[in-house]
């Protein structure tokens, strides 16, 4: 079951990231540094499109740092401007941890899997070679993402 991938019974691959909300990404990326050895972050502020915030069009802007540890992601997030999800975490529970992140492909057919659970996707946004959807669950965001080729970080 686990090497199935298939978004008409919603089996996800194994994650490819877990996403930390921050205020203060420099305090962040000195924390993962000096508590878990983590420390060759790679800091972005990209540009999106297409942006979309609970199905309205959206205008945020968030600066990313990000780290690969084996086969996981460590990405820290904070919003530079405009509503978001992460600030919506943080105002509700403090800095953490927000979201597990999936890499998947055809991400309209996982879109639409999703919606056929009753769940609407609560912020997209595109980038070149990117495209992301957050899903909220019942237990944690889930956001799927799907990379072309020029799309990777780290």
């Amino acid at each position: 079951m686990a090497n199935k991938v298939d978004p008409e019974e919603l089996i996800l691959p194994e994650p490819s990231h877990v996403g930390y909300a921050t205020v203060d990404i420099e305090r962040s990326i000195g924390n993962f540094k000096k508590y878990w050895g983590i420390e060759s972050f790679v800091k972005m502020v990209p540009e999106y499109f297409n942006r979309k915030y609970y199905g309205e069009p959206g205008d945020f802007r968030m600066q990313f740092a990000f780290a690969r540890v084996g086969n996981m992601v460590y990405e820290l997030i904070q919003v530079l401007e405009g509503k978001t999800l992460y600030g919506d975490f943080i105002k509700d529970h403090g800095e953490g941890i927000h979201h597990l992140g999936y890499e998947v492909s055809d991400l309209d057919k996982w879109i639409e899997a999703y919606k056929r659970t009753g769940r609407e996707p609560i912020m997209s946004a595109e980038r070149v070679g990117l495209k992301i959807v957050y899903f909220d669950t019942p237990e944690i965001t889930v956001e799927l993402l799907e990379r072309a080729p020029e799309g990777k970080v780290v």
